[in-house]
């Protein structure tokens, strides 16, 4: 199915009567605007009146481009679900790999779109392939505090069979691990002291094996630069839960910690963090799970931040803030699955504002 024909699946949320631009139009020119660089709608109004002709070699756009606000109400008013749906099916190949592929969920915080408290900046939960690079879906909400709902209405909208999802302590738990399996999928999630009496358990186990080399597996794992270094020691036991604690999390099989030492300027740290999971005895696998999890710091939201320039959005209306983050995440991903040309992210980004036959490469291919 094409680019356009997902997108007319998208319903139109105006009365006939005050339709002058047509719908798939109008977001077409948002997603090419923002792929081409722009950040908010007034830059994106200037984006279509700049290439209107490009834009018609695609699209009729009988009436010429919409005024910013004009823009803005039209791309506010859209059924959540309906975008993503047309952006990222499009756009996602389907992930089917010999190896099970780890899934991070993990929120973002846009910090541009604060309104009136420290808790109304719009928070993205976003659902991000390691292994691809790619975002899959997303939720948004106006509080941070529905981080754990968002993130199972992204769950629900996910295949999950032969992914581990991994996910930080605030979703260690029951429910949450039970969706995943009940999906075929398997998880990794982060233990803290907001789960004491399982954390007390989870640290107590390792301390009892730390004597007993036979009573875990382990793996280490090194790495330099910049100045500093660190060193890994992954261990990983089964998971003999005492039968109060098994009937609550009946879903986690294996215990994992982390203990990792840094030294940087003559100066070190050590610390450890430990994390309960539904996969077997594998301590290779749960080694990469763990460190990929993290890599959607470094991967994703950096990228946004630094090549999107999302925190600088200053889009006040929720849905529009939650729909423009939708189009970043989609360009995102289109500039990703370019392999025509070896550049930046934001060298890629640029030529996309300067070049029309360029701009047409990601999009048609």
């Amino acid at each position: 199915m094409t680019l356009f024909e997902r997108l007319s699946r998208i319903p139109d949320p105006r009365a006939d009567i005050n339709v002058k631009h047509d719908l798939v139009d109008v977001v077409f020119l948002v997603f090419s605007a923002v792929l081409s660089g722009a950040t908010g709608w007034k830059s994106i109004q200037e984006f279509g009146d700049s290439q209107l002709d490009w834009l018609r070699q695609y699209r009729q756009f009988e009436n010429g481009i919409p005024k910013r606000h004009c823009i803005a109400n039209i791309i506010s008013m859209l059924d959540s679900d309906a975008l993503l749906e047309a952006l990222f099916e499009w756009l996602n190949v389907e992930r089917s790999r010999a190896e099970k592929s780890v899934l991070a969920i993990d929120g973002k915080t846009l910090r541009g779109t604060k309104t009136d408290g420290s808790k109304s900046f719009l928070h993205v939960v976003n659902a991000y392939d390691v292994e691809s690079g790619l975002m899959l879906y997303q939720q948004a909400d106006k509080s941070k505090g529905k981080e754990v709902s968002l993130s199972r209405d992204v769950l629900d909208a996910l295949i999950l069979k032969n992914t581990i999802v991994t996910l930080d302590s605030l979703h260690c738990l029951a429910p949450t691990m039970a969706q995943i399996v009940k999906k075929n999928g398997d998880f990794t999630i982060q233990l803290k002291r907001n789960q004491l009496k399982l954390f007390e358990h989870v640290t107590q186990a390792f301390a009892e094996v730390y004597e007993q080399p036979d009573g875990m597996t382990e793996c280490v794992q090194e790495n330099q630069g910049h100045g500093r270094k660190e060193w890994r020691n992954i261990m990983q036991i089964d998971a003999n839960l005492p039968p109060e604690l098994k009937e609550k999390w009946p879903h986690i099989k294996t215990f994992i910690e982390v203990a990792s030492e840094r030294s940087s300027n003559g100066k070190g740290t050590r610390d450890s963090r430990w994390y309960v999971s539904s996969l077997e005895l594998d301590v290779e696998l749960a080694a990469r799970t763990v460190r990929e999890h993290w890599s959607v710091e470094n991967q994703l939201h950096w990228v946004l931040d630094v090549v999107f320039r999302e925190d600088e959005l200053r889009v006040k209306d929720p849905d529009g803030a939650s729909h423009l983050a939708a189009f970043n995440r989609a360009a995102l991903n289109a500039i990703k699955q370019d392999i025509s040309e070896k550049d930046s992210l934001a060298a890629k980004r640029r030529k996309s504002g300067w070049s029309g036959e360029y701009r047409s490469k990601i999009i048609f291919g």
